[in-house]
């Protein structure tokens, strides 16, 4: 019998080098159900005109890196085009499209450019499973996956080369005779059933990541899975909704590890990405057996991302002298009126600044993650932020800008308030704003982005020379030039 064979598109955004647990999981469930599989990745094709890593040096968040030291460009190649090569040559029974929403309609050009050659096409995704009927009424698109893939690809590989009726497979939407089948969402996945990442259908670049300004060979590894709060900005509310608050699940430490240490050994990795939306929520036990077994068996550096409340001096203590080189805290807004009644986050001033206390005894190196751009939020919350942050007072200062994605409660407020069309895709919050609200212009946003580590780092008794620095204009531009020299030289080290 001819071998299933599975093509599956990473549309990725330009660059964005560390691998995604994700693709690596599902790549690993075809592989083991006995398909052929094969990733075009979207990666390292010229597909803007800058990467979110340079962007956020600009705006002075990290320091500048230089993948092209190590074999890392856009190619001079049309995307689509090579697209085009890898199908007539990989001659698949099944696409399958993997993207978030600022990649989906990168992700919708490439299933146009093979669309009439009789292949069936998937698309799934955190942008498919919330805008599940924006994606089916794209004519490339023939099924959409509504939640997590895993299940639903192998069922579907089995039962098209089965040649079996495939409209009824739980977690998809499917276009048959001009009718769409909309099938309920299965229980989620138990993640001990689910077989280790495969990154063979990784290109060896995709392991350069810029991390702490430096590149290292870094492997990304899934600790849990969803999130146990819901924030109304984040995705992880409209997963928890779509799951009904049983989509957070916790991966089995031994099993973390030993995953670890085989692709440590196999890919020669230098530095570890732990996706976990909130490291230190879990039980203390849980902590403790993880840092013995990493120290013991996998020690090498990584960062993890905590939420305030969950800094312990006894958890922080145990991330100490295992490798754990940085912490970064989500702040997200300086504005509690706006934490509690918008965004979600029951969190005190005192509770923030209690968990930066704790960590500013340790020798990591600590991070605030601030958002600014909500609707409603207006320039005098957005420095409220930035009094925060100065008392606060972290080594790195990291801002985003809000950007209302499917899935998030804060997105459906946006469309009901006219602030973004229901088919509108949000942009990269890491790029510039998507939002252009009455009392904050994308333009004020723009350039309060850009000068906001500044404003938390320099002096009060320059803030005029800084306000001037937020302006596109010629002067404003040069004097944010002088100010990025003395940033850089001064807190970029």
């Amino acid at each position: 019998m001819k071998e299933f064979r599975v093509l599956l598109i990473n549309s990725n955004t330009m660059l964005d080098t560390l691998i995604t647990a994700g693709i690596g999981v599902l790549a690993g469930c075809v592989k083991e159900a006995g398909f052929g599989i094969r990733l075009f990745d979207t990666t390292f094709y010229r597909t803007a005109d800058i990467t979110g890593d340079e962007a956020r040096a600009r705006a002075l968040q990290v320091r500048p890196t230089r993948l092209e030291d190590f074999g890392v460009a856009p190619a001079d190649v049309d995307v689509v085009e090579d697209f085009v090569r890898v199908v007539e040559e990989y001659k698949p029974d099944l696409i399958g499209l993997s993207c978030i929403e600022v990649t989906w309609e990168l992700g919708a050009r490439l299933l146009e450019a093979v669309a009439g050659r009789g292949i069936p096409t998937v698309a799934g995704g955190p942008f498919p499973t919330f805008a599940p009927e924006m994606c089916i009424r794209h004519p490339a698109v023939d099924m959409v996956c509504v939640g997590e893939g895993e299940e639903a690809l192998v069922e579907l590989c089995q039962r098209l080369r089965d040649g079996q009726d495939h409209s009824d497979v739980l977690n998809l939407w499917v276009k048959q005779n001009g009718k769409v089948y909309k099938n309920a969402v299965r229980p989620p996945v138990d993640l001990t059933s689910l077989p280790p990442q495969d990154w063979e259908v990784y290109d060896r670049r995709r392991f350069w990541k810029p991390m702490g300004g430096r590149v290292s060979v870094t492997g990304a590894f899934e600790m849990n899975r969803g999130c146990p709060y819901s924030c109304t900005y984040c995705i992880n509310s409209g997963y928890n909704e779509l799951y009904s608050d049983k989509y957070y699940r916790e991966k089995n430490i031994d099993r973390l590890i030993d995953e670890m240490v085989e692709k440590k050994e196999r890919y020669q990795l230098a530095y570890c990405y732990l996706v976990a939306e909130s490291f230190l929520t879990t039980p203390l036990k849980r902590i403790e057996r993880f840092v013995q077994l990493y120290r013991e068996k996998v020690n090498l550096p990584f960062w993890v991302e905590v939420r305030p409340e969950s800094v312990t001096r006894e958890k922080i203590d145990l991330l100490v002298g295992i490798g754990c080189e940085s912490v970064s805290v989500g702040v997200e807004s300086g504005n509690y009126d706006l934490r509690k009644n918008v965004l979600g986050r029951l969190i005190s001033d005192d509770t923030i600044l209690r968990a930066f206390d704790v960590l500013r005894e340790t020798k990591l190196r600590i991070s605030a993650n601030n958002v600014i751009g909500f609707p409603g939020e207006t320039r005098e919350m957005i420095f409220e932020t930035i009094e925060l942050d100065r008392k606060i007072a972290p080594d790195g200062v990291i801002v985003g800008y809000f950007s209302p994605y499917k899935g998030s409660k804060l997105r459906e407020v946006c469309e009901l308030e006219g602030l973004i069309r229901e088919d509108e895709i949000a942009g990269d919050y890491r790029v510039g704003p998507t939002l252009d609200m009455p009392q904050m212009s994308k333009v004020e946003l723009s350039g309060l982005h850009r000068t906001f580590p500044l404003y938390v780092k320099f002096p009060r008794e320059e803030w005029g020379d800084i306000r001037r620095a937020e302006a596109d204009t010629p002067e404003g531009n040069a004097l944010f030039m002088e100010y990025t020299e003395r940033y850089r030289r001064e807190f970029l080290k």
